[in-house]
C-alpha cells in the first residue's frame, strides 16, 4: 500500500468473515499491518492474537440475526466498517447423487447466503457515506466446473455474479465491489491433496507457478483491492491460482 493509502486506512474498519481459517487469518494480519482496525468473524471465535488491535466475534453468517447482532457490536466497538471481506467458506467432495440436502444447504448457506447477509447488513452505511469497499473470496471453482464439486462450484459461481451485480448496483454510490478467486491454497480445505506427496508433486509440475498457493498470496490480492491503487476496478474477478486457469 502506498503511503497515502496507508494513511487513509489508519482510521478505517475492516470486517473479515472466516477469520479462523488460514486465508481469513492471513487477511486479518495483512489488513492490520496496513493500518485497518480489524473485526474478525467466524463460527468459532477466531484467534486474533497476531492481529494488533483485532477484535474477534463469534458469528454464524448463515443466520441474519447473528449477523445483525455482530454488526451492532462492531459498530459500537470500532465504528461503521469501510471494508468488508467475505472469506468464510466450506467445501465438499461428492457427486450430486450422493449429496444430502442438508449438505447442499450448508455449502450454499455458508458460501453464498452468508455474503448476501453481510453485504445487506453493511452496505447501507457505505451507501450513506458514499464510500466503501467489498472483496468477496470466491474460487476458481466459481468460473469452471469441477469433478464431484457441484455444490461448491454452484456456491462460488453465485458469489462471482453476486459480486458483479453489486458492482453494477452500487458503483455510483462510491462503493467498489470486487472478487478474488483462489486456486489451490495451502490450508485445511486442501487436505484432500496436500498430504499426498505424489499428487502434490504432480500439481506443482503442472502449474505455471510451480507451487501450491499460500494464504499470504490471497491476502496480498485483498489488500491491493482495498487500496487506492485499485480505484478503477469494479466487478473484477481476479484469479490468484498460480496460472492454473491461464
Amino acid at each position: 500500500m502506498t503511503g497515502q493509502a496507508a494513511g487513509q486506512a489508519a482510521a478505517r474498519t475492516a470486517v473479515v468473515t472466516g477469520a479462523a481459517g488460514g486465508i481469513g487469518q492471513a487477511i486479518c494480519r495483512r489488513l492490520a499491518a496496513d493500518g485497518f482496525a480489524v473485526a474478525g468473524l467466524d463460527l468459532r471465535e477466531p484467534d486474533l492474537s497476531e492481529v494488533p488491535g483485532g477484535r474477534a466475534y463469534s458469528v454464524d453468517i448463515r443466520d441474519a440475526g447473528s449477523v445483525r447482532q455482530a454488526a451492532d457490536r462492531i459498530r459500537t466497538d470500532l465504528g461503521a466498517p469501510w471494508l468488508l471481506v467475505n472469506a468464510a467458506g466450506v467445501f465438499s467432495i461428492q457427486y450430486v447423487t450422493d449429496l444430502r440436502e442438508e449438505e447442499w444447504d450448508r455449502i450454499l448457506d455458508t458460501n453464498l447466503k452468508g455474503p448476501f447477509l453481510t453485504c445487506r447488513e453493511f452496505l447501507p452505511a457505505m451507501i450513506e457515506a458514499r464510500d466503501g469497499c467489498i472483496v468477496n473470496i470466491a474460487s476458481t471453482a466459481g468460473v469452471r466446473g469441477g469433478r464431484k464439486r457441484a455444490a461448491y462450484c454452484a456456491s462460488k459461481g453465485g458469489l462471482v455474479l453476486l459480486t458483479r451485480s453489486l458492482a453494477v448496483d452500487h458503483g455510483r454510490d462510491g462503493i467498489r465491489v470486487n472478487c478474488v478467486c483462489p486456486g489451490l491454497i495451502d490450508t485445511e480445505m486442501a487436505d484432500w491433496i496436500r498430504h499426498d506427496a505424489a499428487a502434490m508433486a504432480d500439481f506443482s509440475a503442472s502449474t505455471p507457478a510451480g507451487r501450491i498457493g499460500q494464504p499470504a498470496d490471497i491476502a496480498d490480492a485483498v489488500c491491493f483491492l482495498a487500496s487506492d491503487r485499485a480505484g478503477y476496478l469494479q466487478g473484477s474477478v481476479i484469479m490468484v491460482d498460480g496460472g492454473v486457469t491461464a
